[in-house]
């Protein structure tokens, strides 16, 4: 067994956060001895969540015509991926995959907007679909941009609970990955979030040229910010994007990466969502041996996920339950 893991991971379990140093350490060790990190990144999360996995589903509001130029999003229109402009989901379509949400066994459904932020008729519509989606039970989340303080109290008034907002990779790369906005304008996001008593869904994206030095950076940042969910992503290139010809991660690459988040986030909902699929493929179940407590199932935005009763399934085959059940 590797001393120098098992020392960071009784820290870990005893509360702490380890620093910029014992990173380091990880990162080199975790090369040699990628099963020793599994294994107390798993053992970190079972003292902190137990068997409980988190089960979030998504809709989309708003679907493409983003002005941005996010490099891996099928959604912005300055890409040729197939989407066109913009599509709106009816309050119809919305309500009644919230249901079946709820039928599925999953607490935690998302609305999610494309675009730099919403108009006040939207808001206004996100309110009034906000509180029927809470009537159900269900924990309610939205992903809608740029939003002021204000806005987010109006939405936590409606009966939202958390809000979405990805910081996508470090400060550093970020200019590599999108120039029509900034880092500070998604931090300032966050922050005003936060600022209206939401809890904060952010994480990123991994696979699209980033450094392990870039992906630390991000992970200290949202432990700087107080994200209670870590969403992470994985690459799934789309034809039309720039990035639509990199190459994927290894499966065992992705696995290291949850490793090493557990461990710098040890006591936060860490969200395996988009390209976990494809990526992971036949080694799915892993990573919550790998440390994560969450998932995204059923479809994303713009490519196809798992079904839930698959995802269920697998979670009845580990022993390990949703938390809506």
């Amino acid at each position: 067994m590797n001393k120098k893991i098992h020392i960071i991971a009784d820290y870990c379990l005893n509360g702490g956060q380890p620093d910029r140093e014992q990173i380091g350490t990880l990162l080199t060790e975790a090369r040699a001895d990628l099963f020793d990190l599994l294994y107390w990144a798993n053992k970190i999360r079972e003292k902190f969540f137990g068997n409980k996995i988190e089960i979030c589903s998504i809709i989309p509001g708003r679907l493409g015509g983003c002005n941005e130029d996010c490099k891996f999003c099928a959604q912005s229109a300055r890409y040729k991926t197939g989407l066109g402009k913009a599509q709106i989901t009816s309050d119809e379509e919305i309500l009644r995959a919230a249901e079946q949400a709820k039928v599925n066994g999953v607490r935690n459904f998302g609305i999610v907007y494309s675009g730099r932020t919403i108009s006040e008729k939207e808001l206004t519509r996100l309110e009034g679909l906000t509180g029927q989606i809470a009537g159900l039970g269900l924990a309610v989340c939205a992903s809608v941009g740029v939003i002021r303080a204000e806005q987010a109290r109006r939405l936590v008034r409606a009966g939202l609970t958390r809000y979405n907002h990805n910081l996508e990779t470090s400060e550093r790369y970020f200019p590599s990955i999108i120039t029509t906005h900034k880092y500070v304008d998604r931090v300032a996001t966050i922050q005003a979030a936060k600022q209206a008593g939401l809890s904060v869904c952010a994480g990123g994206i991994f696979g699209i040229g980033e450094s392990d030095d870039d992906r630390v950076e991000m992970a200290l940042e949202l432990r700087r910010l107080g994200a209670e969910t870590v969403p992470m992503n994985f690459l799934h290139p789309i034809k039309g994007t720039p990035l639509s010809s990199t190459k994927r991660l290894k499966a065992r690459e992705i696995l290291r990466i949850i490793g090493l988040y557990r461990f710098i986030l040890p006591q936060t909902n860490l969200k395996i969502a988009g390209g976990r699929v494809v990526n992971l493929r036949d080694l799915q179940s892993w990573m919550f041996y790998a440390g994560a407590n969450g998932i995204l199932s059923g479809n994303y935005l713009t490519t196809t996920g798992r079904a839930v009763k698959e995802d269920m399934q697998m979670l009845e085959d580990l022993c390990l339950r949703g938390d809506g059940e």
